[in-house]
């Protein structure tokens, strides 16, 4: 039985008691003049925040411009530019013609906020805008995704999609929320959705639902306050349900966090093979017995069966039995495996993992590094030495959809240390939940690009965000 069949029974009791008055308002009645007063309350309330946070932005801007004046020089002429030809292409912007009245100058500054909030949209969505790190070649789209290291991941197109009622709810951490409560909203007409215990009724059964599936307190508060944020002042078509507007907004609200930022892996290193960016250095990173190892050995084994050459790396140096347990995955794989003893130098293993790779010619070099538990400084420095001597393409976080609220915290603790594209999570054969996946998704802005679903070598699958909701709301 569905998590979500236990909400469509508590649900039902809370009908009993409930009356369409306590949930809704005719048209124009005080009520529902108050329900819409504080929506647009709630909404001015944003507005004024963006303003603020923009201000604050245009006040720093102007800051650093001063100081720039201040401390400039003259330059003198370079002896030779050709190095500089590849940043040719990004030319400073100009500053606005002294010619321009004043309502053209409103004009130009609104125009440039709107590029600096897109500019935030596209940053939060693993877009790389700045292009902090250039891979071979500079001539590069700023409106492709990107990896943490800079190379271009290909994006999920077919990702599913709201309908266009759909609408962008900031959450107190930064995360946008998109609420789409569907058919069942009108613009004109219908009764008034308000506010009161009818309503806190019905959103604390959803409250509890979530809870009970794993997600995240955080996760399931911001969650709650964008639907509850959407649906007082919502005009409620007539004959529809309104906890069924609920969950089917729900539903929605949920596939939207797990297709944010989404991108295929297989897709992403067919293309960096294809662009010759050899070989394709891949960090698994994670904490103790989320399933690594094996994981590692599964995407060695899926890759080498689309024909690419692949290298592993045994970089867990620190467990006992770690290396020969990836060695004894490499003999039946038929995959080289570069290791050494126990207590090595994961950083010089992965480095000359890279070197043999691409001696030999391989595509693929996968790191196996060691577990560790976030809070372990020692080691999480370790995993940065690894990080900066490879300069890995991807970066994926192996989490266990056992773990829980536990598996969120580990890796929004490691996205805070080393920074990662994605996420694995292992065992979700077995965990009926699903909301570690979902509070991964939202927690760090990073999507699942696969998934566990069993022991065998097979059994890793590209991750469906449609499955899973499916599963939560059979």
């Amino acid at each position: 039985m569905g998590l979500f069949d236990v909400f469509r029974k508590r649900v039902k009791k809370v009908a009993e008691d409930t009356d369409e008055d306590d949930l809704s308002a005719p048209e124009e009645s005080d009520e529902a003049e108050a329900a819409l007063a504080e929506r647009e309350q709630l909404e001015q309330e944003v507005v004024e925040a963006e303003k603020a946070a923009e201000t604050e932005a245009a006040s720093t801007d102007d800051w650093e411009d001063i100081e720039s004046i201040e401390s400039e020089t003259p330059p003198s002429a370079p002896e030779s530019t050709d190095e500089w030809d590849d940043w040719e292409d990004d030319p400073a912007p100009e500053p606005l013609s002294p010619t321009l009245s004043k309502k053209e100058r409103k004009q130009a500054e609104r125009e440039r906020r709107q590029q600096e909030k897109e500019r935030k949209r596209l940053m939060k969505q693993g877009f790389d805008v700045d292009q902090k790190v250039r891979p071979d070649g500079s001539r590069i789209d700023l409106h492709v995704m990107r990896s943490t290291t800079g190379r271009e991941l290909v994006e999920v197109k077919h990702a599913p999609k709201g309908s266009v009622g759909v609408q962008k709810v900031v959450s107190d951490s930064g995360q946008d929320i998109e609420v789409d409560l569907g058919g069942g909203i009108v613009t004109r007409g219908g009764r008034v959705i308000k506010s009161g215990a009818a309503l806190d009724a019905l959103l604390d059964e959803l409250e509890l639902v979530l809870l009970e599936a794993d997600m995240s307190r955080r996760s399931v508060d911001e969650v709650i306050g964008a639907l509850r944020g959407e649906l007082v002042g919502s005009r409620l078509r007539r004959g529809a349900d309104l906890s069924k507007v609920i969950e089917a907004g729900l539903k929605r609200t949920l596939r939207a966090l797990l297709t944010v930022g989404y991108w295929d892996f297989e897709e992403t290193v067919d293309k960096l093979v294809a662009d010759g960016d050899l070989p394709v250095v891949i960090m698994m990173v994670g904490v103790n017995g989320t399933g690594k190892t094996t994981t590692t050995a599964k995407i060695a084994h899926r890759l080498k069966q689309k024909g690419l050459g692949v290298v592993l790396a045994a970089a867990d140096t620190f467990r006992a039995g770690a290396i020969e347990q990836l060695e004894s995955h490499c003999k039946k794989l038929g995959i080289r495996c570069i290791s050494s003893q126990r207590g090595g130098d994961s950083a010089a293993i992965a480095r000359d993992a890279v070197e043999s790779g691409r001696a030999r010619g391989a595509h693929v070099v996968l790191i196996d590094t060691a577990g560790r538990m976030q809070n372990k400084t020692n080691l999480m420095a370790e995993l940065e030495k690894v990080h900066r001597v490879t300069k890995p393409h991807l970066v994926l976080f192996v989490g266990d959809a056992l773990a829980g609220n536990d598996a969120v915290d580990q890796a929004v603790e490691f996205q805070r240390i080393l920074d990662f594209d994605g996420a694995v999570l292992t065992k979700l054969d077995t965990d009926a939940k699903g909301g570690a996946a979902l509070s991964i998704a939202h927690a760090t802005g990073r999507p699942i690009v696969m998934a566990g679903i069993g022991q065998g070598y097979d059994d890793l699958i590209k991750f469906s965000p449609n499955w899973l909701i499916d599963q939560l709301f059979a």
